[in-house]
């Protein structure tokens, strides 16, 4: 299979759950002298959609540079790619959750784990790429320990949110919006990764 279907695939999945999240928030039903309040209502929708989309651009952001060092795929590749589509296809779920019970422990217990889910297969693919230099080409051990290394600074982040939620809901809020700007930062600040280009050994691999 060509790593140009794979990416097709994976930004169409991006592009639908993008849309998918706006579709919990609705214009209010109500007499204009109570469209005041309604709006006021609507916030939590509102701060849960913003939030997410900003974790989705992040997430399509390192999928995209992830696979910028692939330059050959394989079956597990394929198929890890696929769990981590399936935890970001799962946002709008746990989105429209934190925006109808924003002060509830549940939703936002939900809502850290499936983020947890998508680092933790970020994690996952960045291994396997080390793991398998054939498979890709330019992903130095320097550069891997820094990815790792986020993820990891991003997970326990999460997880300190989510135990967080049963206390103080609003610190997790904090949370979740602390590591999507020091995330934003990470990669404005990054180097972009190449276009990989096959290994020689990869070059003579059926």
């Amino acid at each position: 299979m060509s790593k140009n279907r794979l990416e097709a695939l994976s930004d169409g999945v991006f592009a639908i759950v993008i849309t998918l999240l706006i579709l919990d928030i609705r214009v209010p039903d109500v007499e204009y002298g109570q469209l005041a309040a309604a709006l006021l209502a609507g916030l939590p929708r509102i701060f849960a959609y913003v939030i997410s989309f900003g974790v989705i651009g992040v997430y399509w952001l390192a999928h995209h540079q992830s696979l910028q060092l692939v330059s050959k795929i394989d079956g597990w590749l394929i198929w890890i790619n696929f769990i981590y589509l399936l935890a970001v296809s799962f946002m709008p779920f746990p989105t429209a959750l934190l925006g109808r019970y924003p002060l509830q422990p549940l939703p936002i217990v939900i809502y850290a784990l499936n983020l947890m889910l998508a680092n933790g297969t970020g994690v996952v693919v960045l291994r396997y790429l080390r793991a398998h230099p054939e498979l890709s080409s330019g992903y130095t051990y320097k550069a891997a320990h820094k990815t790792v290394f986020m993820y990891v600074f991003v997970n326990s982040s999460y997880l300190v949110a989510m135990l967080l939620g049963f206390y103080v809901p609003l610190a997790s809020y904090a949370i979740f919006v602390v590591v999507l700007l020091v995330v934003i930062v990470y990669y404005s600040f990054s180097p972009v990764p190449q276009q990989a280009t096959p290994s020689p050994a990869a070059l003579h691999k059926p």
